[in-house]
């Protein structure tokens, strides 16, 4: 996601970065789902085969994790946590049979939309810093659990990877030779875009 950001800042050499774009989006998009399926097809059931028998009334627990973006003012911590098209949440969510749910200043995609909302009936939220919002309604042993394991999941996307920190040392340089340009333009990359030499010969094909 970081490579897709960096390209589109880049100038588009010949409509190149609009096939890199368009390539990244079908694989990312594969990926996600292919881990998303897989995920409601496995391990939501051995996930739910480990939950105790229900004992007790149903019981409504919830859990607010605050997303430090004091200490990491640039990082996309709402894409990070909803992924794309929200696959990314919706997966946590069939992992742990937990609602997870952005919310707080800078939760909204659109601001203009966030700012007038604000302070409306329903919206009261968005006076709060951006956090995570993590519920459950399951019998009280069972939601114990549930949002236990749905804490630890989110409170490992919001600590920054190195590599997402520090992108901009670690980019890998590769060389496309356009026909309609005098000399070779190199394209930078992040780490995760290992496969964009492969990108760029079904771009030549």
């Amino acid at each position: 996601m970081n490579d897709k950001k960096l390209m589109s800042s880049l100038p588009n050499f010949c409509g190149i970065f609009n096939h890199l774009e368009r390539l990244l989006d079908e694989e990312i998009g594969r990926v996600r789902k292919d881990m998303y399926n897989d995920t409601l097809n496995g391990s939501t059931d051995k996930r739910t085969s480990e939950l105790p028998d229900a004992v007790g009334p149903i019981a409504q627990l919830q859990e607010k994790l605050f997303v430090p973006v004091k200490e990491y003012p640039d990082f996309n911590f709402v894409g990070r946590i909803l992924g794309p098209r929200g696959l990314t949440a919706k997966q946590l969510e069939a992992e742990t049979g937990c609602k997870i749910m952005v919310r707080g200043k800078g939760s909204m995609r659109d601001k203009k939309k966030e700012e007038q909302n604000r302070g409306k009936p329903n919206w009261e939220h968005l006076n709060e810093d951006l956090h995570v919002l993590i519920t459950v309604e399951d019998s009280q042993n069972r939601a114990e659990i549930k949002l236990k394991r749905a804490v630890e999941e989110v409170k490992k996307l919001l600590v920054p990877a190195v590599s997402d920190l520090f992108l901009s040392e670690r980019r890998v340089v590769y060389t496309h030779t356009d026909p309609h340009l005098k000399s070779p333009f190199r394209l930078f990359c992040g780490p995760s875009a290992v496969a964009l030499p492969d990108l760029l010969t079904k771009i030549q094909t």
